[in-house]
């Protein structure tokens, strides 16, 4: 009875002072996390408030193990320098049973601290996230506002002035913008283009079920040129959109394992083809096996008969009215290494493409040579096109207006539609499809599986060390808290604010190890065992600490 009693008096003031503590430093922390969300985003009062509410609770997880420890050296400091403690061993009580409401504290807010770091705190971060993004259109007015250019993808667009307004539903906004000078990033994130325009306007339509934000960008007077010799590019450019499709700027939920919990994580871990990085190549892998299987089938139906030409739909003539096809004569076709199929012209028997409208020959191209590239359509969601790429010496006949052959530049023909009949077969399964790519002695496949393997092994690096630097940060609560109450008892006397900084080094030197170990874990995989054990090395630092520490104090 004795003893319950004196643990509640101990726990019931180590409980006070860590309630108040842990509520200061995570009201301070909350402030902090807003800093960057004010002065980036010019957020108004009302997302100021929505984030500060989502913040509280997600940096609640890392006050909890610092105001742990603050309670801990606070209460037993107090009881040594009041001979409280001097009091109890003269009744008989040893050090182990006045640290036991410690131990318990420890305990409790570690088992509490584990559960806020795997799924209170990327719930809040989650929901600061969206908070932020919600009203992605007054973000992007006022990043222009402040003469600054804004990204998403692979696209740069700067502006003079920007105005937003709402859109037709809770969803939507819509962004107008002038003098507008936009910038698409092609391969090494090296500009393709640079596009010019008199006004934008920006149709921003948020989709909260799956996390992402689609945008529509119109374009008024618009013109593109080449950044290499600012050679002004010839056509009508009214969207900065492929086929004038929508944008999709994927939200980081998805993308950063710090926003996932652990569930999550170990769902990622079982099935990494769901990670947006990775099924972005396994897509494409999917796409080249696909293309391999209707070049290979092209190619044999050619073989059959060389004589007999390979007919398409087209969609060339551009009237969607018409019956467009398009007909390949060629005396060599060959599958390269690329999964492109080749035609070869001879002297005498160059390649010849015929184009017809409604079963009415309307051109003829002749060629020495041809390459038929295929492409997922842009506008039929599953559907496959082509474009015969001609080259050397190239002649064009126009049978509608009764012209001669004449010679043109090597031009591509787009818009050859490829037969359903040619791919038909049921979809593989994702570890099936990795298989055959790696059995595969094609380049592409090659380059992409190497790809696959490389984002996949990134990935679990990532969730190895998310993992591991939670737990550790989580067990921290009861070193701390032990380590706190021997300092506090062995420092009688002291103030107690250098007590309690004695007991904070450790844990600034914990979150160290911690963040480094994060960084070697995430780095090259070599270094992935040695980035774990960097995490760990502050738990066993505090509990070598500790072990010495209540030795000393056992031998007084």
């Amino acid at each position: 009875m004795f003893y319950r009693t004196l643990h509640w008096y101990i726990f019931r003031e180590m409980l006070r002072i860590f309630l108040m503590t842990s509520s200061a430093l995570t009201t301070l922390m909350a402030f902090g996390g807003m800093f960057k969300p004010v002065t980036k985003y010019g957020i108004d009062l009302s997302q100021l408030m929505i984030i500060m509410t989502n913040l509280m609770p997600a940096m609640l997880a890392y006050s909890i193990p610092v105001s742990a420890l603050f309670a801990a050296v606070l209460v037993y400091w107090r009881m040594s320098t009041d001979n409280e403690v001097t009091a109890c061993r003269a009744g008989g009580i040893s050090f182990s049973t006045l640290v036991m409401p410690a131990f318990a504290l420890g305990l409790i807010v570690a088992s509490v601290d584990m559960v806020f770091v795997h799924f209170v705190v990327p719930k809040y971060l989650q929901a600061t996230e969206r908070a932020v993004m919600r009203d992605l259109g007054s973000l992007i007015a006022s990043t222009i506002g402040k003469q600054e250019s804004f990204r998403y993808g692979q696209l740069i667009v700067y502006a003079d002035s920007a105005t937003a307004e709402p859109g037709e539903n809770p969803y939507e906004s819509i962004v107008y913008l002038k003098g507008v000078a936009a910038t698409p990033l092609g391969k090494e994130n090296l500009p393709s283009a640079i596009v010019v325009a008199e006004q934008a306007k920006l149709i921003i339509t948020e989709m909260p079920t799956r996390d992402e934000t689609k945008i529509a960008i119109s374009l008024t007077d618009a013109a593109a040129f080449d950044p290499v010799n600012f050679r002004r590019l010839v056509g009508s450019f009214t969207s900065l959109a492929p086929g004038g499709k929508e944008l999709t700027i994927p939200s980081q939920l998805k993308t950063k394992p710090k926003f996932l919990n652990f569930r999550q994580l170990k769902e990622l871990e079982n099935a990494p083809y769901k990670f947006p990085q990775v099924k972005e190549i396994v897509d494409r892998i999917e796409q080249t096996v696909l293309f391999q299987e209707v070049t290979q089938h092209l190619s044999d139906n050619w073989k059959k008969d060389p004589r007999v030409p390979l007919v398409f739909d087209y969609r060339g003539h551009g009237d969607s009215a018409s019956r467009d096809q398009i007909k390949i004569y060629a005396p060599v076709a060959n599958l390269d290494v690329n999964l492109t199929l080749t035609f070869q012209g001879a002297a005498n028997a160059p390649i010849r493409i015929e184009t017809y409208r409604n079963s009415r020959l309307t051109t003829t191209y002749t060629a020495s040579e041809a390459h038929l590239v295929l492409a997922m359509d842009d506008y039929t969601v599953g559907a496959m096109n082509g474009t015969l790429m001609l080259g050397g010496n190239v002649t064009l006949q126009n049978h509608v207006r009764n012209i001669a052959p004449i010679p043109i530049a090597p031009a591509p023909l787009a818009g050859i539609m490829i037969p359903t009949t040619l791919y038909t077969s049921a979809p593989m399964d994702r570890l099936d499809l990795l298989n055959t790519a790696r059995a595969s002695s094609t380049p592409v496949l090659q380059q992409l599986t190497a790809d696959v393997s490389k984002k996949m092994g990134k990935l679990f690096q990532t969730i190895h060390s998310e993992t591991h630097s939670r737990m550790s940060f989580a067990v921290s609560c009861l070193t701390l808290v032990l380590l706190g109450a021997a300092l506090g008892i062995l420092l009688k006397g002291q103030n107690p604010l250098a007590v309690f900084v004695l007991g904070f080094v450790p844990a600034i030197f914990l979150m160290l190890l911690i963040t480094a170990g994060r960084q070697l874990a995430e780095g090259a995989p070599r270094t992935v065992p040695m980035g774990i054990a960097t995490i760990w090395a502050g738990n066993g630092l505090l509990l070598l600490m500790v072990t010495l520490v209540y030795a000393k104090l056992f031998r007084q």
